[in-house]
Protein backbone atom coordinates (compact mmCIF):
# COMPACT_ATOMS: atom_id res chain seq x y z
CA UNK A 1 0.00 0.00 0.00
CA UNK A 2 1.33 3.54 -0.85
CA UNK A 3 1.00 5.71 1.88
CA UNK A 4 -0.78 9.63 2.18
CA UNK A 5 2.35 10.60 0.25
CA UNK A 6 5.15 9.58 -1.62
CA UNK A 7 7.40 12.18 -2.88
CA UNK A 8 9.82 11.27 -5.28
CA UNK A 9 12.73 13.66 -6.66
CA UNK A 10 16.78 13.44 -6.90
CA UNK A 11 19.15 15.72 -8.49
CA UNK A 12 20.71 14.64 -11.33
CA UNK A 13 23.18 17.44 -12.07
CA UNK A 14 25.73 14.50 -11.51
CA UNK A 15 24.73 12.34 -15.02
CA UNK A 16 26.88 15.33 -16.68
CA UNK A 17 30.16 13.29 -15.69
CA UNK A 18 29.01 9.91 -17.64
CA UNK A 19 31.83 8.82 -19.89
CA UNK A 20 29.93 5.85 -20.98
CA UNK A 21 29.26 6.10 -24.78
CA UNK A 22 26.14 3.90 -26.17
CA UNK A 23 24.69 4.09 -29.06
CA UNK A 24 20.64 3.82 -29.19
CA UNK A 25 18.34 3.48 -32.02
CA UNK A 26 16.86 6.90 -32.16
CA UNK A 27 13.99 7.60 -34.31
CA UNK A 28 15.14 9.05 -38.07
CA UNK A 29 15.01 12.86 -38.77
CA UNK A 30 12.42 13.33 -40.84
CA UNK A 31 10.65 16.85 -41.89
CA UNK A 32 8.62 17.84 -39.01
CA UNK A 33 4.90 18.68 -39.32
CA UNK A 34 3.32 21.60 -37.36
CA UNK A 35 2.68 19.83 -33.92
CA UNK A 36 -0.25 21.16 -32.23
CA UNK A 37 1.37 22.18 -28.81
CA UNK A 38 -0.64 20.14 -25.60
CA UNK A 39 -0.57 21.66 -21.88
CA UNK A 40 -0.52 18.78 -18.67
CA UNK A 41 -0.25 19.10 -15.43
CA UNK A 42 1.39 16.74 -12.80
CA UNK A 43 -1.21 14.58 -11.03
CA UNK A 44 -1.01 12.56 -7.53
CA UNK A 45 -3.05 9.94 -7.48
CA UNK A 46 -2.23 8.31 -3.52
CA UNK A 47 -4.36 10.94 -1.56
CA UNK A 48 -6.12 10.20 1.45
CA UNK A 49 -8.17 12.59 3.40
CA UNK A 50 -5.55 12.24 6.65
CA UNK A 51 -3.21 14.26 4.51
CA UNK A 52 -5.83 17.78 4.68
CA UNK A 53 -5.33 18.28 8.00
CA UNK A 54 -4.05 21.66 7.80
CA UNK A 55 -0.26 20.78 9.16
CA UNK A 56 0.88 19.12 6.00
CA UNK A 57 0.19 21.26 3.11
CA UNK A 58 0.74 25.12 2.16
CA UNK A 59 -2.95 24.93 1.47
CA UNK A 60 -6.15 22.56 1.84
CA UNK A 61 -8.24 22.46 -1.16
CA UNK A 62 -11.73 24.45 -2.02
CA UNK A 63 -13.77 21.20 -2.04
CA UNK A 64 -12.80 20.27 1.49
CA UNK A 65 -10.20 16.78 2.43
CA UNK A 66 -10.27 13.77 -0.60
CA UNK A 67 -9.48 10.49 -1.48
CA UNK A 68 -7.65 9.75 -4.41
CA UNK A 69 -9.89 7.24 -5.63
CA UNK A 70 -13.10 8.58 -5.06
CA UNK A 71 -15.08 8.40 -8.58
CA UNK A 72 -16.91 11.80 -7.09
CA UNK A 73 -13.50 13.24 -6.72
CA UNK A 74 -11.85 12.11 -9.92
CA UNK A 75 -14.80 13.52 -11.75
CA UNK A 76 -14.07 16.89 -10.07
CA UNK A 77 -10.42 16.92 -11.19
CA UNK A 78 -11.83 15.97 -15.35
CA UNK A 79 -13.78 19.03 -14.84
CA UNK A 80 -11.49 21.31 -13.55
CA UNK A 81 -8.76 20.00 -16.12
CA UNK A 82 -11.04 21.50 -18.52
CA UNK A 83 -11.71 24.42 -17.01
CA UNK A 84 -8.49 25.31 -16.44
CA UNK A 85 -7.75 24.58 -20.81
CA UNK A 86 -5.65 21.80 -19.72
CA UNK A 87 -4.90 18.65 -22.85
CA UNK A 88 -4.71 16.07 -19.37
CA UNK A 89 -3.04 15.29 -16.95
CA UNK A 90 0.25 13.62 -16.37
CA UNK A 91 -0.54 11.14 -13.16
CA UNK A 92 2.42 9.60 -11.52
CA UNK A 93 2.40 5.80 -10.71
CA UNK A 94 4.49 2.70 -9.56
CA UNK A 95 3.39 0.25 -11.60
CA UNK A 96 0.83 -2.10 -11.62
CA UNK A 97 1.71 -4.17 -8.58
CA UNK A 98 1.14 -1.17 -6.57
CA UNK A 99 -3.24 -1.11 -6.61
CA UNK A 100 -4.20 2.38 -5.60
CA UNK A 101 -2.41 4.42 -8.35
CA UNK A 102 -2.97 1.71 -11.17
CA UNK A 103 -6.92 1.77 -10.39
CA UNK A 104 -6.67 5.56 -10.18
CA UNK A 105 -5.37 5.94 -13.30
CA UNK A 106 -7.49 3.30 -15.39
CA UNK A 107 -10.78 5.42 -13.00
CA UNK A 108 -8.95 8.39 -14.93
CA UNK A 109 -9.41 7.08 -18.53
CA UNK A 110 -12.52 5.69 -17.62
CA UNK A 111 -13.88 9.27 -16.94
CA UNK A 112 -11.92 11.09 -19.74
CA UNK A 113 -13.71 9.08 -22.53
CA UNK A 114 -16.08 11.63 -24.68
CA UNK A 115 -13.45 14.28 -23.27
CA UNK A 116 -10.42 15.75 -25.73
CA UNK A 117 -8.06 15.09 -22.20
CA UNK A 118 -5.66 12.95 -23.03
CA UNK A 119 -2.79 11.65 -20.07
CA UNK A 120 0.55 10.67 -19.93
CA UNK A 121 2.37 8.47 -17.22
CA UNK A 122 5.12 10.06 -14.72
CA UNK A 123 6.56 6.79 -14.00
CA UNK A 124 7.04 6.14 -10.53
CA UNK A 125 8.36 2.22 -10.13
CA UNK A 126 12.14 3.40 -10.58
CA UNK A 127 12.15 5.19 -7.65
CA UNK A 128 10.89 2.96 -5.22
CA UNK A 129 13.05 1.07 -2.67
CA UNK A 130 14.59 -2.12 -3.65
CA UNK A 131 12.99 -2.07 -7.14
CA UNK A 132 14.79 -4.79 -9.44
CA UNK A 133 15.26 -3.79 -13.03
CA UNK A 134 13.09 -6.26 -14.09
CA UNK A 135 10.30 -5.42 -12.29
CA UNK A 136 11.27 -2.06 -13.97
CA UNK A 137 10.82 -3.67 -17.30
CA UNK A 138 7.31 -4.88 -16.28
CA UNK A 139 6.03 -2.00 -15.65
CA UNK A 140 6.84 -0.24 -18.97
CA UNK A 141 5.96 -3.63 -20.43
CA UNK A 142 2.06 -3.73 -19.03
CA UNK A 143 1.97 0.50 -19.11
CA UNK A 144 2.91 0.18 -22.66
CA UNK A 145 0.57 -2.46 -23.62
CA UNK A 146 -2.47 -1.87 -21.60
CA UNK A 147 -2.89 1.78 -21.44
CA UNK A 148 -1.01 3.31 -24.40
CA UNK A 149 -3.56 2.24 -27.05
CA UNK A 150 -6.30 3.97 -25.05
CA UNK A 151 -8.00 7.08 -26.77
CA UNK A 152 -7.33 9.21 -23.89
CA UNK A 153 -3.99 8.23 -23.55
CA UNK A 154 -1.22 11.33 -24.72
CA UNK A 155 0.10 11.09 -28.10
CA UNK A 156 2.16 13.36 -30.15
CA UNK A 157 3.18 12.65 -33.28
CA UNK A 158 1.33 9.33 -33.03
CA UNK A 159 3.65 7.75 -30.60
CA UNK A 160 2.31 7.32 -27.13
CA UNK A 161 4.60 10.14 -24.40
CA UNK A 162 5.95 8.38 -21.00
CA UNK A 163 7.65 10.58 -18.25
CA UNK A 164 10.20 9.69 -16.25
CA UNK A 165 12.11 10.90 -13.17
CA UNK A 166 15.10 10.27 -10.89
CA UNK A 167 17.30 8.93 -13.89
CA UNK A 168 19.90 7.25 -12.05
CA UNK A 169 17.50 4.92 -9.96
CA UNK A 170 17.55 2.27 -9.39
CA UNK A 171 21.26 1.40 -10.11
CA UNK A 172 22.79 3.98 -8.70
CA UNK A 173 25.64 5.68 -10.30
CA UNK A 174 24.50 7.84 -13.67
CA UNK A 175 26.64 5.13 -16.04
CA UNK A 176 25.21 1.96 -14.60
CA UNK A 177 21.46 4.13 -15.13
CA UNK A 178 22.36 5.11 -18.92
CA UNK A 179 23.49 1.47 -19.38
CA UNK A 180 20.28 -0.18 -17.51
CA UNK A 181 18.18 2.25 -19.38
CA UNK A 182 19.16 0.82 -22.87
CA UNK A 183 18.17 -2.43 -21.74
CA UNK A 184 15.29 -1.56 -20.24
CA UNK A 185 14.28 0.48 -23.20
CA UNK A 186 15.53 -2.73 -25.60
CA UNK A 187 13.26 -4.91 -24.08
CA UNK A 188 10.21 -3.35 -23.89
CA UNK A 189 10.09 -0.92 -26.80
CA UNK A 190 12.80 -1.96 -29.52
CA UNK A 191 10.96 -0.16 -32.02
CA UNK A 192 10.91 3.38 -30.45
CA UNK A 193 7.29 3.48 -30.48
CA UNK A 194 6.70 5.08 -27.72
CA UNK A 195 8.30 8.73 -26.61
CA UNK A 196 10.55 8.80 -23.64
CA UNK A 197 11.15 11.67 -21.65
CA UNK A 198 14.26 12.01 -19.24
CA UNK A 199 14.17 14.51 -16.51
CA UNK A 200 16.85 16.68 -14.97
CA UNK A 201 19.56 19.23 -15.69
CA UNK A 202 21.77 16.89 -18.08
CA UNK A 203 20.97 16.11 -21.92
CA UNK A 204 22.96 12.69 -20.55
CA UNK A 205 20.34 10.20 -21.37
CA UNK A 206 19.60 11.44 -24.94
CA UNK A 207 19.47 10.45 -27.52
CA UNK A 208 18.18 7.28 -25.81
CA UNK A 209 15.48 8.88 -24.30
CA UNK A 210 13.22 10.78 -27.03
CA UNK A 211 12.80 14.25 -25.41
CA UNK A 212 13.86 16.07 -21.55
CA UNK A 213 11.93 18.24 -19.65
CA UNK A 214 12.92 19.86 -15.64
CA UNK A 215 10.41 18.95 -12.89
CA UNK A 216 11.90 20.98 -10.39
CA UNK A 217 12.14 24.87 -11.30
CA UNK A 218 13.24 26.05 -8.50
CA UNK A 219 15.39 25.87 -5.30
CA UNK A 220 16.08 27.47 -2.28
CA UNK A 221 20.07 27.65 -2.99
CA UNK A 222 19.67 28.14 -6.88
CA UNK A 223 16.58 30.28 -6.99
CA UNK A 224 14.71 30.95 -10.58
CA UNK A 225 16.41 27.58 -12.03
CA UNK A 226 13.72 28.20 -14.61
CA UNK A 227 15.90 30.59 -16.06
CA UNK A 228 17.94 27.79 -17.39
CA UNK A 229 15.92 26.05 -19.58
CA UNK A 230 16.76 27.79 -22.51
CA UNK A 231 20.02 26.00 -22.46
CA UNK A 232 19.21 22.91 -22.38
CA UNK A 233 16.56 22.98 -24.83
CA UNK A 234 19.37 24.20 -27.02
CA UNK A 235 21.17 21.43 -25.96
CA UNK A 236 18.85 19.20 -26.52
CA UNK A 237 18.39 20.29 -30.53
CA UNK A 238 22.10 20.33 -30.65
CA UNK A 239 22.14 16.85 -29.71
CA UNK A 240 19.00 16.20 -32.23
CA UNK A 241 21.11 17.77 -35.09
CA UNK A 242 24.19 15.67 -34.38
CA UNK A 243 22.25 12.19 -34.44
CA UNK A 244 19.52 13.30 -36.66
CA UNK A 245 16.57 12.23 -34.95
CA UNK A 246 13.49 13.80 -33.89
CA UNK A 247 14.27 14.96 -29.57
CA UNK A 248 11.44 16.95 -28.18
CA UNK A 249 11.91 19.24 -25.31
CA UNK A 250 9.20 19.79 -22.75
CA UNK A 251 9.00 23.33 -20.64
CA UNK A 252 7.72 23.39 -17.10
CA UNK A 253 6.01 26.26 -15.31
CA UNK A 254 4.87 26.31 -11.54
CA UNK A 255 2.28 28.86 -9.41
CA UNK A 256 4.68 28.86 -6.73
CA UNK A 257 6.16 26.28 -4.24
CA UNK A 258 6.15 26.25 -0.39
CA UNK A 259 7.02 22.44 1.12
CA UNK A 260 7.58 24.43 4.49
CA UNK A 261 5.06 21.49 5.83
CA UNK A 262 6.39 18.35 4.45
CA UNK A 263 8.46 17.19 7.68
CA UNK A 264 4.98 16.68 9.06
CA UNK A 265 4.27 13.90 6.29
CA UNK A 266 4.75 10.36 7.48
CA UNK A 267 6.45 9.13 4.28
CA UNK A 268 8.80 11.25 2.52
CA UNK A 269 11.14 9.51 -0.34
CA UNK A 270 12.84 12.83 -1.84
CA UNK A 271 16.58 12.91 -1.10
CA UNK A 272 16.91 15.44 1.55
CA UNK A 273 16.83 19.29 0.77
CA UNK A 274 16.06 22.28 2.40
CA UNK A 275 12.28 23.05 2.56
CA UNK A 276 11.78 26.45 1.16
CA UNK A 277 8.97 28.64 -0.07
CA UNK A 278 8.19 30.71 -2.85
CA UNK A 279 5.09 33.56 -2.63
CA UNK A 280 2.23 32.92 -5.25
CA UNK A 281 2.59 36.82 -5.55
CA UNK A 282 -1.37 36.32 -7.19
CA UNK A 283 0.11 35.14 -10.00
CA UNK A 284 2.91 37.22 -10.98
CA UNK A 285 5.35 34.09 -10.07
CA UNK A 286 3.54 31.92 -12.43
CA UNK A 287 3.70 34.47 -15.19
CA UNK A 288 7.38 34.62 -14.45
CA UNK A 289 8.06 31.03 -15.02
CA UNK A 290 5.83 30.86 -17.85
CA UNK A 291 7.96 34.07 -19.67
CA UNK A 292 10.77 31.77 -20.41
CA UNK A 293 9.18 29.75 -22.65
CA UNK A 294 9.26 32.01 -25.50
CA UNK A 295 12.93 31.55 -25.33
CA UNK A 296 12.77 27.33 -25.60
CA UNK A 297 10.72 26.60 -28.58
CA UNK A 298 9.26 23.67 -26.56
CA UNK A 299 7.49 21.19 -28.12
CA UNK A 300 4.69 20.64 -24.91
CA UNK A 301 4.17 22.15 -21.58
CA UNK A 302 3.93 20.81 -18.49
CA UNK A 303 2.13 22.47 -15.29
CA UNK A 304 3.41 21.65 -11.76
CA UNK A 305 1.30 21.02 -10.85
CA UNK A 306 -2.49 19.97 -10.71
CA UNK A 307 -2.48 18.82 -7.25
CA UNK A 308 0.89 18.53 -5.44
CA UNK A 309 -0.33 20.40 -2.54
CA UNK A 310 2.40 19.10 -0.04
CA UNK A 311 5.35 20.98 -2.05
CA UNK A 312 3.04 23.70 -2.72
CA UNK A 313 2.56 24.11 -6.31
CA UNK A 314 -1.15 23.21 -7.14
CA UNK A 315 -3.35 25.21 -9.61
CA UNK A 316 -6.50 22.71 -7.94
CA UNK A 317 -8.90 25.46 -5.86
CA UNK A 318 -7.72 25.91 -2.49
CA UNK A 319 -9.31 27.70 0.41
CA UNK A 320 -6.97 30.94 0.22
CA UNK A 321 -7.26 31.74 -3.71
CA UNK A 322 -10.48 29.93 -4.62
CA UNK A 323 -9.73 28.97 -8.43
CA UNK A 324 -7.49 31.57 -9.20
CA UNK A 325 -5.28 29.41 -10.66
CA UNK A 326 -7.77 27.73 -12.88
CA UNK A 327 -8.16 30.58 -14.47
CA UNK A 328 -4.55 31.69 -14.79
CA UNK A 329 -3.62 28.31 -16.00
CA UNK A 330 -6.38 28.55 -19.07
CA UNK A 331 -4.89 31.73 -19.90
CA UNK A 332 -1.30 30.98 -19.84
CA UNK A 333 -2.23 27.59 -21.74
CA UNK A 334 -3.60 29.16 -24.62
CA UNK A 335 -0.80 31.78 -25.39
CA UNK A 336 1.37 28.69 -25.04
CA UNK A 337 -0.87 26.70 -28.06
CA UNK A 338 -0.92 30.20 -30.04
CA UNK A 339 2.87 30.54 -29.82
CA UNK A 340 3.65 27.81 -31.72
CA UNK A 341 7.51 28.21 -33.55
CA UNK A 342 7.68 28.71 -37.06
CA UNK A 343 10.35 26.04 -38.89
CA UNK A 344 12.22 29.27 -39.47
CA UNK A 345 12.54 30.59 -35.89
CA UNK A 346 13.10 27.00 -35.08
CA UNK A 347 16.23 26.77 -37.60
CA UNK A 348 17.39 29.83 -36.52
CA UNK A 349 17.16 28.70 -32.63
CA UNK A 350 19.34 25.04 -33.30
CA UNK A 351 21.68 27.23 -35.66
CA UNK A 352 22.85 29.56 -32.48
CA UNK A 353 26.24 29.12 -31.11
Amino acid sequence: MVSAHHLLRICTTAVCAISVILTPRPTPLRAQPTTPRVVIADYMMWYEPALFDGTQTFDTPLAGPYRSGDDATIQRHVAQAQQACLDGFAPHWYGPFEPITTQNFAKLLRYSEGTSLRHAIVLQTNVLPQISESVLTEALRFLIEQWTPHPNYLKIEGRPVILFTDMPRPWGSPSAALRGWKRVRDATDPQRRTIWMAEGYTTAFNPLFDGLYIYRIDHKNTPRDWLRQPFWAKRLRQIAAKHQTRLFFADTIAPGYDDTRSRRVPVDHRVPSPSFARDRRNGEYYRETFDVTRQTNGDFLIVKSFNEWVEGTAIEPGTTYGDRYLQLTCELANLYRQATPSNAEQARFNSQP
